[in-house]
Formats: C-alpha cells, sequence, structure tokens
C-alpha cells in the first residue's frame, strides 16, 4: 500500500470514528425507554454502576480510537468491551501468521460476529445498533471496514520501506527543530541586546541620579526576565510539537505521541468548550456592563449642569453635586455587581463561594475605618462645613481646602505644607472656616494689646482705629471698633477688631496690621507697654491722669515711727 493511501485510510478512520462518537453522545432509544421505566429499589450504588456501563468507550488502536463501544453486552460494561477488542486488534495486527485481515461478517443468534480468518474481532449486537439508530447488519458492515482499514494501516507502519521514510522524516524535523532552537534564541538575545541599550541610552539622554540608575536597572532585570520566559514557552512549545510529529512516525511510540499531543491540547480544548458554554452569559454581562455605564454617563451629565449653574434646585448648592455624584455612582456599580455576580465564571462553584465569603470577611475587617471615614465625609459634604478653597483650621491644620473626598481631606497650610486628615478626625474635632462668613458678612480680624492706667482710653481707641483703617485689607465699612476686654491690676487690654473679605490674606493683614499699631503709638507717644510697680516708690497718690484729679488734690502723708520716735512725713518734703 503507497503512502497516499495510508493517509486516505487514517482520514476515513478518523472521520469514521468522529461520526461514531458523534452518534453515541445522542441519546440513544433504547436508554430513553429504560429511562422511562420506573427505578429499581436498588440504591444510589446501584444507579452509579448502571451509569457506568452505558458510557460511550474507544476500542483504540496504537493509541488512536478507531470506533466507539455504546452499550454493554450482557454483564460485560462499554470499557470492559472496548479494552477487550483493542486487545484482539492489536494481537491481530502484530501475528503475521494472519497473512489476509479482511473482516467477514457472520450472523449467528442473532448478532453480528465479525472475524478474521478464525479468529473473533468482536460481536455486534441489537442493542449496539439500536443505541445509534441504525440497523445491525449494516452497522457491522461498517465496523468490519473500519477494523480492517486500520488494522491494514497500522500493519504498513511496520513495512521497512515506511520506516526508513519514517526515519528519514524524523531526521529532517530533528534538523528543523534545531534550526528553530538556534533561531529562538538568536532573536530573544538580539531582543534582549537591544532593549538594554534602549534602557542604557534613555538613563544617559536623561542624566540620571543614582535612584534613576537603580529603577533603571531593575526595569531592565525584569525586561530581561520576561524575554527569557518567553525564550522557553517558545522552546518548549517547540520541542513539544516535535516529539510529538518525531514519535508519531514510528508504530512502536504512537500512543506516547498522542498523549503529548493530549497533553498540548487538551487544556485548550477545555478552555475553547468552556468559552463556547460561557458565551450567553457573557453576553449578558456586556448588556449590565453597558447599561451601568450608560446610567452613570447619564448621572455624571445631570449633575455636571448642576454645577456649572444650568441646573438650580432649591436647598440643593451647586458644591453638593460632585460628591452626590460619586455616592451615586458608586450605588450603581454596587447594584451592577450584585446583578452580575450570578453570571460571572464558575460563580456557582463551592471554591468560588468560599473565596467570596473569605474575601467579605477581610473586607469587613479591613474596612472598618474606611467606611467610618465615608461616612464621615458624606456628612462633612451635606452640613458644608467647608469646601475646596475656604480657609480654615481643623484641629492643628490651618491653610486652605484643596480637595475633598469620601475618605480624607487636604489641606494645604501657609508653609505649603500639605496635611491630609481623615474625615473621621475632621468630623470629630474643631472645624473653623474662615472664608464662609466672609463672602456676605466680612470676616472680623482681631488682636489685643495692654496699655497702663495712665494712657486715657480714648486715645488708645483712637490710635487702635486709625492704624486698622491705616492697613491694607481692612474695610472700612463696617469701621472698627475696640473692646476693653479686662481692666486687669497694672493695665488694661485693648482689643481692636476690623472687617476684612479677603481671608486668605489674614495672616499677612495681621503683620500689617501690628506694624501699623507701633507706629501710631510711637508717633502719638504712648508707650504700648504692661506696667507692674515692683520699686520702692510713694503709692499715695492716686493713678488717675493728672486731668481727671481736682484742682486742690493732695496725696495724704504717711507716719513712719523709728526708735520710739514719731515722725510725719509728707510727699512734698
Amino acid at each position: 500500500m503507497s503512502l497516499t493511501q495510508t493517509w486516505r485510510t487514517r482520514t476515513s478512520l478518523a472521520l469514521t470514528a468522529a461520526a461514531l462518537a458523534i452518534a453515541a453522545a445522542v441519546p440513544p432509544v433504547a436508554r430513553a425507554a429504560q429511562a422511562a421505566q420506573p427505578m429499581a429499589p436498588a440504591g444510589t450504588a446501584a444507579v452509579d454502576v448502571e451509569a457506568d456501563r452505558e458510557q460511550p468507550a474507544a476500542v483504540v488502536l496504537a493509541g488512536e480510537p478507531i470506533l466507539w463501544i455504546t452499550v454493554g453486552a450482557g454483564p460485560y460494561s462499554t470499557t470492559f468491551r472496548a479494552e477487550r477488542i483493542s486487545q484482539r486488534v492489536g494481537d491481530i495486527v502484530h501475528d503475521r501468521s494472519i497473512r489476509d485481515p479482511t473482516v467477514t461478517v457472520i450472523e449467528a443468534d442473532g448478532s453480528s460476529e465479525l472475524r478474521i480468518g478464525g479468529h473473533l474481532v468482536m460481536v455486534v449486537t441489537p442493542r449496539d445498533a439500536a443505541s445509534i439508530g441504525a440497523a445491525r447488519t449494516s452497522l457491522a458492515v461498517q465496523y468490519a471496514r473500519v477494523l480492517e482499514a486500520a488494522i491494514r494501516g497500522e500493519r504498513l507502519r511496520y513495512a521497512p520501506s515506511t520506516l526508513v521514510r519514517s526515519g528519514a522524516l524524523g531526521l529532517g524535523a530533528t534538523l528543523l527543530f534545531a534550526v528553530l532552537a538556534w533561531l529562538v534564541v538568536r532573536l530573544t538575545a538580539l531582543l534582549r541586546d537591544r532593549v538594554a541599550r534602549r534602557i542604557a541610552e534613555r538613563a544617559q539622554a536623561l542624566h540620571a541620579m543614582d535612584s534613576e540608575l537603580m529603577t533603571s536597572g531593575r526595569i531592565g532585570r525584569a525586561v530581561k526576565s520576561v524575554i527569557l520566559a518567553i525564550r522557553l514557552l517558545l522552546l518548549l512549545a517547540a520541542f513539544d510539537l516535535y516529539l510529538t510529529y518525531v514519535l508519531g512516525l514510528f508504530p512502536w511510540t504512537r500512543a506516547i505521541s498522542h498523549k503529548l499531543l493530549g497533553y498540548a491540547f487538551l487544556p485548550v480544548r477545555a478552555v475553547a468548550l468552556a468559552a463556547i458554554h460561557y458565551l450567553p452569559k457573557l453576553l449578558f454581562l456586556i448588556v449590565i456592563v453597558v447599561v451601568i455605564n450608560l446610567a452613570i454617563r447619564l448621572v455624571r451629565a445631570f449633575f455636571h449642569q448642576i454645577t456649572v449653574g444650568r441646573l438650580v434646585f432649591e436647598g440643593f448648592p451647586a458644591e453638593w453635586a460632585s460628591p452626590t455624584n460619586k455616592i451615586v455612582r458608586t450605588l450603581l456599580i454596587a447594584f451592577g455587581l450584585v446583578v452580575a455576580f450570578p453570571y460571572l465564571p464558575a460563580s456557582d462553584s463551592p471554591a468560588f463561594a468560599g473565596v467570596s465569603v473569605f474575601m467579605g470577611v477581610l473586607v469587613s475587617l479591613a474596612s472598618s475605618s474606611a467606611l467610618s471615614n465615608i461616612m464621615a465625609g458624606t456628612v462633612l459634604t451635606y452640613t458644608g462645613a467647608f469646601r475646596v478653597g475656604d480657609r480654615v483650621k481643623i484641629g492643628d491644620a490651618f491653610g486652605d481646602i484643596i480637595e475633598t473626598s469620601l475618605l480624607a481631606t487636604r489641606v494645604r497650610t501657609i508653609k505649603n505644607e500639605e496635611i491630609t486628615i481623615p474625615n473621621s478626625i475632621a468630623l470629630g474635632t474643631q472645624v473653623t472656616n474662615y472664608t464662609r462668613e466672609a463672602r456676605t458678612h466680612g470676616l472680623i480680624l482681631h488682636t489685643s494689646v495692654t496699655i497702663g492706667y495712665d494712657a486715657p482710653w480714648r486715645q488708645v481707641h483712637d490710635l487702635l482705629v486709625q492704624a486698622a483703617l491705616a492697613t491694607p485689607g481692612v474695610l472700612s465699612q463696617p469701621p472698627p471698633f475696640v473692646w476693653q476686654t479686662s481692666l486687669n491690676d497694672f493695665y488694661v487690654t485693648y482689643e481692636i477688631n476690623a472687617y476684612t473679605a479677603a481671608p486668605k490674606d489674614m495672616i499677612d493683614i495681621y503683620a500689617d496690621l501690628h506694624s501699623r499699631i507701633q507706629d501710631a503709638f510711637c508717633a502719638a507717644g504712648v508707650e504700648i507697654m504692661s506696667p507692674h510697680y515692683t520699686s520702692l516708690r510713694d503709692g499715695n497718690t492716686v493713678a488717675i491722669p493728672r486731668a481727671f484729679r481736682p484742682a486742690a488734690y493732695q496725696p495724704a502723708a504717711f507716719r513712719v515711727e523709728s526708735a520710739g520716735v514719731a515722725t510725719s512725713s509728707s510727699p512734698h518734703k
């Protein structure tokens, strides 16, 4: 038999085996009739044994399935029948005493016996024919053709000319594999060197510092590792194909070749079948993603109109639009995940359920502080404590709000320091907003000075008001005013209050106001001093400005006694 005839024989065998496999996969009439009968009370184990007996089994020759046994015969299961037939076919192939492998069909006792000479190959029963819905005689003739072609083709592989041809093909495949492996190693080495040069040129062009050089080195090592992994995968794939082809050339190693081919393509086949079966659920997931994405876009467009002022709702300020959009978006995503969960891959498996429970426990334990910050951020947003751009004081942090989120608030201090404050802390501490009222009523800046009782309080008031009005950033209307906050033992505390509409300049205004107060008091000859009387002095004169004393006022005299002699003294002596 020529090589062309051999390939035709193999193709016919493959097509016949595929047809029989498809026919075996269709629920047979006899099996359906058996399933319709009442189940005997024999227990679950008996049902499982019967199911195993009816599982299709392949008749294998040199590792290749040539036909399928779909039903058992008497006490024998499909697997037992397939193994016995496979053993008989193999013995006939290697039995050189059998010159003519022609398979004949002999009718006996309502069954068809397939024989080669005096050797029984298999028996086709009426149940075999009923299982695939074909006539028994026609099925027996078809099986006879398949078995005869398989035996002749397998014997041809042992022919010296075929073995010589297979050896030549194996040598050519070996040379081709060597060339392919050399090309893979060479190309990956060139790719690795090219990437290394590009990284070195990039670092040199940027005049990289030590840290950047270290980063470039790490990137280079990572790229080299990836290239080496790709090289290894390509070599393994080429070696697997090489072994599969070379071992398949010789009859003694064909079974190993089929196993290697199965190892290579079984995962691919499993993934492909799983992907095909998952397509309906995948389409449903795509619809969910599209709908949720469209809803998020519509909600974002709606709140954007509120932010820019095109839509105005009473009792809903524009600054609430952005956080409300984030909250609604989060709720939509959560709703989409809940709806899509049953359609995720392997969502109904125990492993997926266990992982889901484990992840839920981890999230619940690790996100307690995050949830408290989210709730605090929501409260801060809708209570209007502050918004972006406000000058605030939160605890010890004093500066401008640069970002608000559901988790934290960021403040830039007047020293250009950026402070991140968790919202739970911001909600639990005192928040002072210097900007909110400044937009309408003005922010009152205030500072205190302490002056002795000898300075007239009206003069001090006038000097403080003049200094405030001369300060840039202080409003003339409403006018500044002074409070005398305390009358201490040695001095009076005066507090100047001035309005400003620029809370972000309050530190500069304070500094300028203090310098103006110093200039005004120095020009008027009034000391900014908190006197404490600690020296020995005549304290009989009342501590009232001279202009307020009576015209005939005389300080009281005091008396000093020493060594029994009394002496009277007057402050005028």
